[in-house]
């Protein structure tokens, strides 16, 4: 069984990612999941600066992230 993203080592976790990529620019549609997958951990432990998280996310219901309109505006 695979180790978990979380549990490689940063050594580890380059050489998956430079495996998975060069995989899948030999065109394996499954490799390509799996680049992203361990590059994506990459650079969250990097601290890349414009990564989102889910901190940014307004999880408020629609209703409540919409703006109130004036009532001579609504209609």
């Amino acid at each position: 069984m695979a180790p978990m993203v979380s549990e490689l080592s940063d050594a580890e976790l380059h050489d998956m990612a430079a495996m998975w990529r060069a995989e899948a620019l030999r065109g394996s549609k499954e490799a390509r999941g799996q680049a992203h997958l361990l590059e994506v951990e990459q650079r969250r432990r990097q601290g890349v600066p414009g990564l989102r998280d889910n901190t940014d996310l307004d999880l408020r219901p629609l209703a409540e992230r919409q703006e109130r309109r004036s009532w001579w505006q609504r209609g």
